[in-house]
């Protein structure tokens, strides 16, 4: 029993210092970092409960009550990372009613099994119910990792408590948890399964930290939208697979100089985000837009045809016209100019069509602005405004 004493110890340590490695997660912007770090410190509570000499049934309430809060942040700290709402106040009634009645199996019925089976239910039913509701969620292989190792913590505590209650002879003391074959199951697999869960958390929130700050490179943080590097990532699928058919957009804003000049950096910023948003409502969701710099944005519509590509530009330049910019201090119309070119079935790389569809915006700027230019001719309204809008909102449905 000396090996197992040893691991008693062994084990409260092991949560401490994951619990402190998670606190300090939690101050480099790890959303979920705290709520990991209080279910390994309450479950490192719970571990010393066992070994500080208490009165019995002090020490059984307080470890119940220590476990059963690391689950209920356990839980939570799932929600958290996989962007799930929290359910507090359900999870909060649920651990209410369990402590109340874990007082009447420990105070009035003094069962140790009785009190070993409710405290083991309840901690997995608190994390079996975040496991429900994140596990669709676990797209990336490090999420998946600890989606198993989470589910293996709540099978885990399930077997143990099922075989110590229903299949071994044992004593129903609760003085005799310390010598009971459960404590010795309990050090020895929760060691393992715990060292396991923990580090598959980190790898989680490493993953999923190296994904946040390597998007946050390849956008612009003025708009959300990709920038060049961005850009070429997003078409980087496409080139391995050859086929680059589509449509470019390129478009800028007109005189944007004199906006800055006469309403302020500030003003600016504000008409570049405002046109970024105008780009994400009326696009397709496939569309891939960004932002090259200045005023100047790239899009790249796959499938679409270059009639397709002239109506979305259209619909796109006569909605940003039409905005009424006084609520920015601004006291006149902004409007955008639209360069429009397909590839070619020949094309290797959307490069060509990118440098035509650019020569088109020269034109469009040159024949006097707020127009959308295609290769081969400008673009002519052959219907009301209204009507191409219309058009352009049935092609963004259509490609969603």
């Amino acid at each position: 029993m000396e090996s197992t004493s040893a691991l008693s110890f062994l084990l409260p340590i092991m949560m401490v210092t994951f619990s402190a490695v998670f606190v300090v997660l939690s101050r480099f912007n790890v959303p979920s970092g705290r709520a990991w770090g209080l279910g390994f410190g309450f479950s490192a509570l719970g571990f010393m409960a066992s070994v500080v000499p208490l009165p019995v049934e002090i020490g059984a309430l307080s470890g119940d009550a220590f476990f059963v809060a690391g689950f209920f942040f356990y839980a939570e700290a799932l929600l958290v990372q996989f962007s799930m709402p929290l359910y507090r106040r359900e999870r909060a009634a649920f651990m209410l009613a369990y402590l109340l009645i874990d007082l009447y199996v420990v105070l009035v019925e003094r069962s140790l099994h009785a009190e070993l089976f409710l405290n083991d239910v309840a901690t997995s039913c608190l994390l079996g119910f975040a496991l429900l509701k994140v596990m669709d969620r676990a797209t990336k292989l490090a999420d998946r990792a600890l989606i198993v190792m989470s589910s293996l913590v709540v099978l885990d505590t399930l077997a143990r408590v099922m075989v110590f209650v229903f299949f071994v002879k044992s004593s129903d003391r609760l003085e005799d948890f310390a010598t009971s074959s459960y404590a010795w199951a309990m050090q020895i697999t929760t060691s393992a399964v715990g060292l396991l869960f923990a580090l598959s958390v980190l790898g989680s929130i490493t993953a999923a930290t190296l994904l946040r700050y390597r998007d946050a490179a390849d956008r612009d943080p003025l708009t959300g939208l990709y920038n060049r590097r961005g850009f070429d990532g997003a078409l980087a699928p496409k080139k391995h697979s050859g086929r680059y058919e589509g449509t470019v957009l390129i478009c800028d804003i007109d005189h944007f100089k004199q906006v800055n000049d006469r309403f302020g950096h500030g003003a600016g910023d504000r008409v570049i985000a405002e046109l970024a948003a105008e780009l994400g409502n009326s696009l397709p969701a496939h569309a891939i837009s960004a932002r090259f710099g200045g005023e100047e944005f790239v899009i790249f519509i796959p499938g679409a045809s270059l009639a397709e590509g002239g109506v979305l530009a259209q619909s796109i330049r006569i909605r940003f016209a039409a905005r009424d910019w006084r609520h920015i201090a601004i006291d006149r119309q902004i409007t955008v100019s639209f360069g429009v070119a397909t590839i070619g079935e020949s094309e290797a790389s959307p490069v060509e069509a990118m440098v035509r569809a650019d020569e088109c915006l020269y034109a469009a700027k040159a024949a006097g602005r707020n127009q959308v230019v295609l290769e081969g001719g400008r673009f002519e309204l052959r219907s009301a405004p209204e009507q191409l809008i219309e058009a352009a909102e049935r092609l963004r449905a259509a490609n969603a």
